[in-house]
């Protein structure tokens, strides 16, 4: 029997002098059996002369007609592959050759109820790696996630097709944060297990390393994904009143934070009636009302 088809998704947008580096990586896999498919987001320089250079027939090239971002450019992928895997790859990131190989072992041999095995990844400054991922958690992490915890990016994803054919593929309306929003969507409908090794390199520079304070637009956004947890996951939230009150903590310190003191309060009214007895949403609250108070950011 012939080892299953898996259908890789590289969306990329103005990225002609880095996408070779993410397209190599998938072509020296020790995993033979797969198509990779770039989506090319409408890019303006070279990325379509590069992609079409490579001579090798599991090599697809989509392109967009205007720039759609890159949830649109994943589901574009996925409208397209064939496999009964998918795996996606950012065009800034790469792989090691074993990834696909460990990875689809492990989901071959797994429970049908396991529908995502993702891996470790590597942060690395283009010279030396900088620190690396290695988040633990697998089973039923629907909680977890939605809590917060993440466990990577999407380059360490392998994902069944019917999976995501049923969580519907990336939300294109977020516009931060899609890579968080898919993983909980999947954790919510299946079980996920990890291969315990670093198999994805993804590249940052010394100057990102050391940003630490976060912009207007990064907590704007950040409000969006929360609110948007509340909205998807409403039933089951309704079930989890500690977690639902987490999130509304999460809410009101991100409106403090950007100066919206009494919508912050309003969300950190609701966060006590739903856990009453958490000491820390007291603490935030004590925290927004001092700020609330002394009008300080």
């Amino acid at each position: 029997m012939a080892p299953p088809l898996v259908s890789v998704i590289v969306p990329t947008y103005n990225r002609a002098t880095l996408v070779s580096r993410a397209i190599e990586s998938v072509l020296h896999q020790t995993y033979a059996n797969f198509e990779l498919v770039v989506v090319d987001d409408a890019s303006t320089d070279d990325t379509e002369t590069v992609v079409r250079g490579y001579d090798d027939e599991r090599v697809t090239y989509l392109c967009h007609g205007t720039n759609r971002r890159v949830s649109a450019a994943r589901n574009t992928g996925i409208e397209y592959a064939s496999g009964d895997y998918l795996a996606f790859l950012d065009d800034d990131d790469e792989w090691l050759p074993t990834k696909l190989e460990r990875q689809i072992r492990h989901i071959e041999a797994a429970n049908r109820t396991v529908g995502m095995v993702y891996c470790w990844m590597e942060y690395h400054d283009g010279e030396t790696p900088v620190r690396q991922y290695r988040p633990q958690l697998e089973g039923d992490i629907f909680e977890e996630t939605v809590g917060g915890q993440p466990i990577g990016a999407c380059s360490t994803l392998v994902v069944r097709d019917d999976v995501v054919d049923e969580v519907g593929g990336f939300d294109e309306s977020l516009p931060r944060g899609n890579d968080g929003d898919f993983i909980r969507r999947v954790a919510r409908e299946s079980r996920v297990e990890y291969v315990p090794e670093v198999l994805v390199r993804h590249y940052v520079d010394h100057e990102y390393e050391r940003i630490t304070d976060e912009t207007s637009e990064s907590i704007a956004n950040a409000i969006k994904a929360n609110e948007a947890k509340l909205k998807k996951f409403a039933t089951e939230l309704d079930e989890k009143p500690a977690l639902k009150g987490e999130i509304y903590a999460r809410l009101g310190l991100r409106h403090c934070q950007l100066g919206h003191y009494l919508t912050g309060m309003r969300y950190h009214l609701k966060a006590v009636r739903q856990d009453p007895l958490n000491p820390e949403i007291y603490k935030q609250q004590a925290v927004t009302l001092h700020r609330l108070l002394t009008r300080r950011p």
